[in-house]
């Protein structure tokens, strides 16, 4: 199994828990790869830029950079079908598609570029459909949900769905089989269950435990491969809570577990569902754990990987 782990001190490869390859470079706070190519999000205040690498052997080669009219990238989307790279800047509500030549191992032409809304604006992800001719977008300031048609690289805005004022949605999660989205939201540290087609809010729940009273902020949200559970990360409790998912995508708890460090700023089911890699931010490290495919729960790490600021992990 192999997968790679960014953080805001650099990016690195691993084979298990063999480094195989590590890139020192600041700010590389999201990754995600397709067509050959792995794409990375350079976040800093007041600028964003994309780099594009190639597979060398055990490790990665830069073949371009690409600076972007926006502010703190922090999320990114590839589209093969569209040759596209997609990206959402948290610090200006930025929401962009670059194109991308696989074979050059270039970047192409900026198809679009633009900030979601009117005032304070914050996009915080960028989420394809299974076609790779929609696109959904949370943003955080706004309490919204955009949506955007997406066709030769091109994004056109169709509507957005509106949440409750200060809920902060931050990650997407779909299930286009039984029409529904799902958001979690950073501030009020809730799921919220959408219809996917008119926006309407079928449910939410909380993530956090009743009795907890301090801070928390999701992160983000995964399905496990099966869809028979969703996962949501919190920063703060330092837990991923565990829920049900019925035939009709309804949520009920399932259980609650240890991050296994500080501040889950990302995680992901790798492995076919087997393992569950947490990227826990403040304590600079990625834990690898087991999961239980029957019940969901996620047991003692079985690897433990230090990253200065851990922000993104993934298998590749």
């Amino acid at each position: 199994m192999e997968w790679i782990l960014s953080g805001y001190s650099g990016i690195g490869l691993f084979r298990d828990n063999r480094l195989m390859w590590k890139e020192a470079s600041a700010g590389l706070s999201y990754w995600v790869s397709g067509d050959g190519c792995l794409f990375a999000a350079e976040e800093f205040s007041g600028r964003a830029a994309v780099r594009l690498y190639r597979r060398d052997k055990d490790g990665w080669t830069l073949g371009d950079r690409r600076e972007i009219p926006g502010g703190e990238l922090c999320h990114l989307a590839y589209s093969s079908r569209n040759r596209a790279l997609l990206g959402a800047c948290y610090g200006d509500g930025v929401v962009f598609s670059l194109g991308v030549e696989p074979e050059s191992g270039r970047f192409g032409k900026l198809h679009s570029c633009f900030s979601q809304g009117d005032g304070l604006t914050r996009a915080h992800c960028v989420l394809l459909n299974s076609a790779e001719d929609a696109v959904y977008s949370a943003n955080i300031a706004q309490d919204r949900i955009y949506r955007y048609a997406l066709s030769g690289g091109v994004l056109t805005e169709t509507g957005f769905f509106s949440l409750p004022a200060g809920v902060g949605p931050r990650h997407l999660a779909l299930r286009e089989d039984l029409g529904k989205i799902y958001a979690v939201t950073e501030y009020s540290s809730e799921i919220f269950t959408l219809d996917l087609h008119n926006g309407e809010v079928l449910g939410r729940i909380s993530t956090l435990r009743p009795d907890f009273a301090g801070e928390s902020y999701c992160s983000t949200l995964a399905f496990s491969p099966d869809n028979r559970f969703l996962y949501a990360a919190n920063r703060g409790e330092n837990t991923l809570a565990v829920f049900a998912v019925d035939e009709q995508g309804n949520l009920s708890f399932a259980s609650r577990q240890s991050c296994f460090g500080d501040w889950p700023r990302d995680f992901a089911l790798m492995g076919d569902g087997n393992f569950v890699g947490i990227a826990n931010q403040k304590s600079g490290e990625a834990v690898l754990c087991p999961r239980n495919l029957k019940t969901g729960e996620i047991g003692e790490p079985v690897w433990h990987l230090p990253l200065k600021e851990a922000s993104c992990i993934r298998e590749i």
